[in-house]
């Protein structure tokens, strides 16, 4: 073939080539069963030979889809997010689907302007670990069909599929292995109170509190971003005001981090000096020189459950196709070595 035709090159073109018709060369080209081996094998080697690409843009438009998964997290150099957009990624490729994914850093002005990106683009769905500031936007996009799964926290007011974990109760279960260790003031550093997750680890850190008979003491609850500084701002403000404090609850791995940081600073050890236990589990709660307690999230269920979903709102299949579907996954309480069992013990 000439190279000037290399530009005329289509579907026809290669089935003529390879002997085959247009349907099995369609077949091929979108992976579809049903296809003789011998003729996948011809028809694939025409398409090498011819270098031909296919025109997503013109497939998209005569399908109405473009195979393009919107993906907007808050920041991923979290080990929490970079592992749940790495599951997102390789669930949506299993369905020969592409992420596309942008960063809000938790900003409601930066997560609206990148919903209006995806919006732009006609990404076929939208994945969302949401602020929840931008309630009314989501709606709208939800009143014009657009398919939207959260991710980790609900938006009050905003009624569609979410992907969850169980916060409260594996809270609690973490908080309350302590306190039958003998531990009764603990404080607690979490996560900016408007998201779901930060309020539900909270409420099970003080239902174990109030279950065991421990008085609430507002000095050693604070809660702040999901970040190191805060972790490290948080924790020296709790050791600060109460000297007798007797174990510290980081609901977030980076802000596990900063309380380590804080407790090495001030010359004490874990668990000799004080209890630490933490939301999240990573490599960093396991090697530390005193491994950490936790609560492991099912960080790559998370993600591949998120696309699952998508994909049968996109694809108009599964369970509950009118009715929003809400799915918590359960975590693990990791027991490790951060805590002891204290001699006054009751």
């Amino acid at each position: 073939m000439k190279k000037d035709n290399i530009g005329k090159i289509n579907i026809k073109t290669i089935a003529d080539v390879a002997g085959v018709s247009t349907g099995t060369v369609s077949r091929v080209l979108n992976k579809t069963p049903g296809v003789k081996e011998k003729n996948r094998i011809k028809v694939e080697k025409v398409i090498s030979d011819l270098k031909y690409e296919v025109d997503g843009i013109a497939r998209s438009l005569r399908s109405k889809k473009t195979k393009l998964i919107g993906v907007v997290i808050g920041d991923i150099l979290t080990k929490f997010y970079s592992k749940i957009v790495k599951a997102i990624e390789n669930s949506a490729r299993k369905y020969n689907y592409q992420v596309v994914l942008l960063l809000s850093d938790d900003i409601p002005e930066r997560e609206l302007k990148c919903l209006k990106i995806l919006r732009i683009i006609k990404v076929d769905g939208i994945i969302i670990s949401p602020t929840s500031n931008n309630a009314s936007y989501i709606n709208y996009c939800l009143e014009n069909d657009a398919k939207i799964v959260l991710l980790d926290r609900l938006i009050e007011g905003v009624n569609c599929d979410a992907i969850l974990v169980e916060n409260q109760n594996s809270a609690y279960k973490i908080v309350k292995s302590i306190i039958d260790q003998g531990y009764k003031k603990i404080g607690i550093v979490t996560g900016p109170l408007i998201w779901t997750s930060a309020r539900e680890r909270l409420n099970g850190y003080l239902r174990a509190l109030d279950e065991a008979g421990i008085e609430r003491n507002d000095n050693i609850i604070k809660s702040g971003p999901y970040n190191i500084e805060s972790g490290i701002k948080l924790s020296r403000e709790i050791f600060s005001g109460n000297i007798e404090l007797e174990a510290i609850f980081t609901t977030n791995l980076d802000m596990l981090i900063g309380t380590i940081k804080t407790i090495r600073s001030l010359g004490l050890k874990v668990p000799d000096d004080i209890g630490l236990i933490s939301f999240d589990d990573s490599e960093i709660a396991e090697i530390f020189i005193q491994p950490i307690t936790t609560i492991r999230q099912p960080v790559q269920y998370l993600g591949a459950t998120a696309v699952n979903r998508l994909i049968e709102r996109i694809e108009d299949k599964g369970e509950s196709k009118n009715t929003p579907l809400v799915i918590t996954l359960k975590p693990e309480l990791i027991i490790r070595n951060s805590t002891k069992e204290l001699i006054a013990c009751n």
